[in-house]
């Protein structure tokens, strides 16, 4: 976590973000103000990331502790790997953890793959018009980006397409995609809720997404 720094009276000179040094006598009483403010409010946020990130790990351990307990109990694997969710004795408190995983396409050979589907589309639709959709759906953009689930899911249709020329083609787009793709670290999110008087839980407001 960065240093606060905060400059006051007793600096004959202080610095500003060019790196020139100005006479205390020379800031105004505005400036000086706002120095300490700025000042007092960073060092509240230090260590209000400080608790929430205490939060995050603790609720990370206890869910991990949980799902070790899970396994043994059960006999089961319980990867961990997927979202998970649990309560205490009377479901007054629910836990629950989402995990994203995150997929990147390398923009080449993401490119590649599209314009070899979309050249099969194009000229051997013969028997196989199912496949103009798929493709136009699965590279469809929201807000500049590409929807992983729909491009992936072109691949359990491999088994659908009878036409040679196609399949062919078809298969060797399917592997530019899977090359294409880097799976980043994975990022959890917590959210741990209260039941109100209703019986509907209400979420306690922690925004770890940015730890």
């Amino acid at each position: 976590m960065n240093t606060v720094n905060q400059q006051t009276a007793k600096n004959q000179f202080w610095t500003d973000e060019s790196g020139m040094q100005i006479p205390y006598n020379r800031t105004t009483a505005t400036e000086r103000k706002k120095e300490k403010t700025a000042f007092s409010v960073a060092k509240k946020a230090q260590n209000a990331h400080k608790i929430l990130k205490e939060v995050k790990d603790a609720v990370s351990t206890a869910t991990d502790e949980i799902l070790n307990d899970e396994r043994e109990a059960n006999n089961v694997k319980l990867d961990g790997k997927g979202n998970y969710t649990w309560y205490n004795f009377d479901r007054s408190i629910k836990i629950q953890v989402d995990i994203n995983e995150a997929i990147k396409f390398d923009e080449i050979k993401i490119a590649s793959a599209k314009e070899k589907l979309m050249n099969l589309i194009r000229t051997n639709i013969s028997g196989d018009d199912f496949i103009i959709s798929l493709v136009e759906d699965a590279f469809q953009t929201s807000k500049g980006k590409l929807d992983a689930k729909r491009i992936l899911s072109l691949r359990k249709h491999s088994s659908r397409i009878k036409n040679g020329a196609i399949k062919q083609g078809w298969e060797e787009a399917m592997t530019l995609i899977d090359e294409s793709i880097s799976r980043p670290k994975s990022k959890s999110y917590h959210k741990i809720w209260l039941k109100n008087e209703e019986g509907k839980y209400e979420a306690i407001e922690l925004n770890f997404s940015s730890l």
